[in-house]
């Protein structure tokens, strides 16, 4: 989440030091404090993170208070220090605070693009769902269906059925193995999937026809259902939640893949560009 943390970092301090400076000195703002947020913007934009002579040029402070701005930011575990060469870079307390702003972020916009998909659904009484790997189970977060048609509604530890739903799918394909495998093993085939699927070898081509397409589309011999779920990604590429929709107790409508396009744009709209 590093393109996050600067992307944000460059929006927040787009001013002049000596703008900082007189912002801090007339309005009442901390200055330690701006200046500190000022070195964590500089350590994100770094690659391999920068020495304190560096940081000193860069700033125009004084070496002994940047050194004490550093060490204040790696005891408060959003930068850390390399071994000789010494250099300074952001620690993973730093990028916890970008993904916890993306992961709200990610829930506000989805809200907006569930309800444009529920509406364009509307006559099929559709069920609209983000779904998100919690605890190794993949569970529902927000969900919008005919029930409550103006509601988002947020569930709580509603987990949904490894092999018999399009999201569990998406993610089963899109993970990488080691973690397929693993969530595979907590739900034994023989048990949970050999009804729908007879097979291993078929639940494979469906989740190998899956990454192919890039989004799931499964087809259940028995069960009347039309089902569309495609992967959201953040901006390292890294399978962060699913969207999906449904259309229960019925036959492809004329504009099935018409709307199963715009779900798979939903997903698009809804993943972090590079």
């Amino acid at each position: 989440m590093v393109y996050l943390f600067i992307t944000h970092a460059n929006s927040l301090f787009t001013m002049s030091n000596n703008n900082r400076n007189s912002m801090a000195e007339g309005t009442g703002h901390v200055q330690s404090l701006l200046r500190g947020l000022e070195m964590l913007r500089r350590l994100a934009a770094s690659d391999h993170g920068l020495t304190l002579r560096e940081l000193t040029e860069a700033m125009g402070l004084k070496q002994a208070t940047v050194y004490k701005l550093l060490q204040t930011l790696v005891a408060a575990g959003f930068a850390e220090k390399t071994a000789r060469p010494i250099h300074y870079m952001l620690s993973a307390g730093a990028l916890e605070l970008a993904d916890a702003y993306w992961e709200r972020s990610l829930l506000q916009r989805a809200e907006v693009v569930m309800r444009e998909l529920f509406e364009l659904m509307r006559t099929y009484n559709p069920v609209v769902v983000l779904a998100e790997a919690i605890g190794g189970e993949v569970e529902t977060v927000l969900r919008i269906g005919p029930e409550r048609p103006n509601i988002v509604e947020r569930p709580r530890g509603r987990v949904m059925p490894p092999y018999a739903g399009a999201c569990t799918l998406a993610f089963q394909a899109f993970w990488p193995a080691q973690e397929r495998d693993e969530y595979q093993r907590r739900h034994p085939f023989w048990e949970q999937g050999e009804y729908l699927w007879e097979t291993p070898e078929r639940l494979d081509d469906v989740l190998r026809q899956t990454r192919d397409q890039g989004y799931a589309l499964p087809v259940f011999r028995t069960k009347r259902v039309q089902l569309v779920a495609a992967p959201i990604y953040s901006a390292k590429k890294q399978l962060v939640a699913v969207l999906g929709a449904s259309l229960s107790d019925q036959d492809p409508p004329d504009n099935w893949p018409e709307l199963v396009r715009e779900v798979v744009a939903g997903a698009r709209r809804l993943s972090a560009s590079e």
